[in-house]
């Protein structure tokens, strides 16, 4: 039996809670973000925004000029985290096994539960339904037999689409595609690429593999097998998770040395958080520092061992930063990050075990917590002055 595997990727999620909460909003150009003079980023934007060009991550300033009719709405993440939680239990009640890649994305395997739930086609448009009907939110739907072609037509069903890749058709569906579309290719890659002549996943299916990997290296093995709609097990991290970061841009730019220790723990604890939802583990931490004069320094230390504790990765953190702060200038920006990820820790001692089994099942506390309530709901009381001046 082939795999049957569905990405679901719910439509401008942030955008339609709000407008849940308030129809008065439907329709109209919608931008969820903070100030929009402030310096923020946009974190969703509702499909009318995205026609002036507004999209996530965009500077907020930038998406006021683009769009200064939209309507701009500080983000209610608790209550995204308590539709998250709901959809969750959607989709578990379709099949036992479930990734939730983000808190309006997630793979679910239907392999072995046609018998239940029908062809997946048909198990993709009950599950469109069911999340309309107990939520009143819409969602795209890509099927087929891997995960990569499962997200690229999920892509191409938005918004509130279906969109099934049948098997033996993925090579077909994904050759006419630009090579952007193809997951882990980003705007350097695809320039790389294009700099050889392979602007379409179809110039990438007439290589041969051989010649892409002696240009590439294992990447050109990598994309090769990709563009043929194949999910490699050992490719899959390098597409999935090469890292997970968290940065902040301070509303006035500040050399005060408690925010910034309270900026560094608040975002251990969002890395730290993300990692333990993936099973992950970092054997490298690394710091984004921005001054106000725009100058970026970007540090990397490896740790002795891999961890997913926040307490590790906010030591790590401070370290480098006290290495790299220049105390004549101003912060502008904080980013940490957790890189060189693997998915098994080595083996500790008794005493190191002891203790971070008593922190693994006190951070599983509040996880499940956060999960359920949103993130601010449990803090380190070293990031919690920063939350109160944020509020």
């Amino acid at each position: 039996m082939p795999p049957q595997i569905l990405h679901v990727d719910m439509d401008a999620f942030y955008v339609s809670v709000e407008e849940l909460e308030d129809p008065s909003l439907r329709g109209k150009a919608v931008i969820v973000g903070r100030d929009p003079d402030s310096r923020g980023v946009v974190a969703s934007a509702s499909y009318e925004a995205r026609k002036f060009g507004v999209h996530s991550a965009m500077p907020l300033q930038q998406a006021k000029r683009r769009c200064p009719h939209a309507i701009f709405i500080r983000g209610h993440y608790e209550k995204y985290s308590e539709y998250s939680h709901r959809i969750h239990q959607i989709f578990s009640s379709l099949t036992p096994v479930v990734e939730m890649v983000s808190v309006d994305e997630a793979y679910l395997d239907l392999t072995g539960c046609e018998r239940l739930q029908g062809p997946p086609l048909r198990a993709a448009d009950t599950l469109i339904r069911r999340v309309k009907q107990a939520t009143g939110l819409s969602c795209s739907i890509g099927a087929s037999t891997s995960r990569v072609v499962s997200k690229i037509a999920s892509d191409q069903a938005k918004p509130h689409g279906l969109l099934c890749v049948f098997p033996g058709c993925e090579a077909a569906f994904l050759a006419p595609l630009p090579i952007r579309r193809m997951p882990g290719v980003g705007k350097v890659t695809e320039r790389l690429l294009q700099a050889s002549g392979l602007n379409f996943i179809g110039d990438l299916q007439r290589q041969r593999p051989e010649a892409l990997q002696q240009q590439f290296g294992k990447f050109g093995d990598w994309i090769y097998r990709k563009a043929f709609g194949q999910d490699i097990e050992a490719y899959r991290w390098h597409e999935e998770a090469r890292s997970i970061s968290h940065e902040t841009t301070f509303a006035v730019d500040t050399r005060d040395i408690d925010t910034i220790r309270q900026t560094l723990s608040e975002l251990s604890q969002r890395v730290g958080h993300r990692l333990r939802q993936s099973g992950l583990m970092a054997r490298t931490a690394g710091l984004k520092l921005r001054y106000a004069s725009f100058q970026t320094i970007s540090r990397e230390r490896s740790l002795a061992k891999p961890t997913q504790f926040d307490q590790e990765i906010y030591e790590a953190g401070l370290s480098l930063f006290q290495f790299s702060f220049d105390p004549r200038q101003k912060v502008r920006l904080l980013g940490l990050r957790a890189s060189n990820l693997v998915t098994e820790p080595q083996q500790a001692s008794l005493l190191d075990g002891e203790r971070e089994d008593k922190m693994s099942r006190l951070l599983e506390s509040a996880d499940k917590l956060r999960d359920r309530f949103g993130f601010d709901s449990v803090r380190l009381a070293r990031s919690l002055e920063r939350q109160n001046e944020r509020d």
